[in-house]
């Protein structure tokens, strides 16, 4: 248990982690995005200001000055340099779309043909509709390939025009930035994952120096406990051998009764977390089922509860045959408890494909839903005062899922309807694997 909870430790701080670097290295990537493509429109908005004439008639001192204005958003710095630094060409329409002119002085990488070609594409699409809504104020923007564009009103007043810039080495350097701080991230994470492993131990240590004090005190107390149980039964008999049976003899011989099983069970439940090796051997679960359900049936009858089994046979499974034995008797001794007066009792054990399925189920009060994953919480009881009639501890169905999960099994529990009527199950799944069986 305590190598579990270690994992389990280890696996919630690196799980932590992971989900920081991944928005840390998400938030660089979309901003590395964002800044791209907008530095980009801002390069392409000028370009189309000055009719495509950056490097000659562009006043840089003004553009600075813009560009120093721009607080919340990227902001392009420009330079004397700048119009030699960038690739761009333009596209001239006429105002039915039509290409009119192509100038391709800024990029040697792209034809007066591929130039067309990328206009008609753009325009191919859902833009050409919007031609009519493009004004002097208003333009469009997007993205082709390697490339950001900008469709806007002539700076003349007639036709339009479509500005392409090339932004393939920005995308180049943005994929080894991100490849970059991957590995990154890849190698803190390692380095992390080292640290949490090396000092989880540490971390943890008072937690388990406290379950082993409180496992060692159940096992002192349990064994310390046995002996004067065992006095006071032997003075209950010699009190009935010489004065008789009473209803006090048959309380205290009932409370003794209890006390004895909540001891062997916090004692089992002791073992287990220890990580007691099961001996583990094929065995005839629907003759054990058959067995323990037959000791258990009769106290069901005995409280006018009917009692239905349907168990398939020859369901043959690997497991402790002692432990499966407490498992059952558990889970139908609940159902005889929990069970309403004159209510019904239906147990069954089938497969499904290399599953053995038992299922438990009992009339009663339906469990709150908020509750039901407590259920097989140590000492947990819902209804206090109805554990205290039926006599109720809180530790049986801890001891159940322990050894579902010793044999790497399932169990839960669930409200269903028949005919009208609140029943509360219990489901257990054991694998058939292993055993040889079809």
């Amino acid at each position: 248990m305590v190598r579990k909870m270690k994992w389990k430790f280890i696996g919630s701080v690196m799980g932590s982690i992971v989900v920081l670097l991944i928005i840390v290295w998400g938030s660089m990537y979309l901003t590395q995005q964002i800044q791209m493509t907008d530095r980009y429109d801002q390069l392409l908005s000028l370009v189309l200001e000055n009719n495509g004439e950056f490097s000659k008639s562009f006043d840089v001192n003004k553009a600075v000055q813009d560009s120093d204005r721009r607080i919340w958003q990227y902001a392009l710095k420009v330079t004397k340099d700048t119009p030699y630094e960038n690739r761009y060409f333009l596209v001239h329409l006429s105002d039915e779309g039509e290409v009119e002119e192509v100038n391709i002085e800024h990029i040697s990488s792209v034809d007066e043909a591929s130039a067309r070609k990328m206009a008609q594409d753009v325009l191919s699409g859902e833009v050409k509709e919007l031609l009519t809504e493009i004004t002097d104020d208003m333009d469009r923007v997007g993205t082709y390939n390697t490339f950001r564009y900008r469709l806007a009103k002539d700076v003349d007043g007639t036709g339009y025009v479509i500005g392409f810039a090339d932004m393939y080495q920005q995308i180049q350097n943005n994929l080894y930035i991100q490849g970059l701080t991957g590995a990154l991230a890849i190698v803190i994470f390692l380095i992390l994952f080292l640290i949490v492993l090396l000092s989880a131990k540490r971390v943890l240590e008072p937690l388990i120096l406290n379950m082993e004090k409180q496992k060692q005190f159940i096992t002192d107390a349990g064994h310390e406990l046995k002996t004067p149980l065992a006095v006071i039964s032997a003075d209950v008999d010699v009190i009935e051998l010489t004065e008789g049976k009473s209803e006090w003899t048959e309380s205290i011989r009932k409370q003794t009764v209890q006390m004895s099983e909540l001891i062997k069970r916090l004692l089992y439940l002791s073992k287990m977390e220890e990580n007691v090796q099961f001996v583990m051997n094929n065995l005839n679960l629907s003759k054990l089922v058959d067995e323990v359900v037959d000791r258990v049936s009769p106290i069901a009858v005995s409280q006018n509860k009917s009692f239905k089994k349907e168990i398939e046979k020859d369901i043959v499974i690997k497991g402790d045959a002692g432990a499966l034995e407490q498992l059952i008797s558990v889970l139908s001794e609940n159902a005889v408890k929990y069970c309403k007066e004159e209510g019904e009792i239906e147990i069954k054990l089938y497969k499904d494909g290399k599953t053995a399925c038992l299922e438990m189920r009992n009339s009663g009060d339906p469990i709150d839903e908020k509750i039901m994953p407590r259920l097989f919480d140590r000492f947990y009881r819902p209804d206090s005062d109805r554990n205290k009639k039926t006599g109720g501890f809180g530790i049986g169905l801890s001891v159940a899922k322990a050894i579902v999960l010793a044999h790497k099994g399932k169990i839960c529990a669930q409200n269903e309807k028949k005919e009208g009527k609140d029943i509360v199950a219990f489901c257990v799944e054991l694998s058939m694997r292993g055993t040889g069986g079809k």
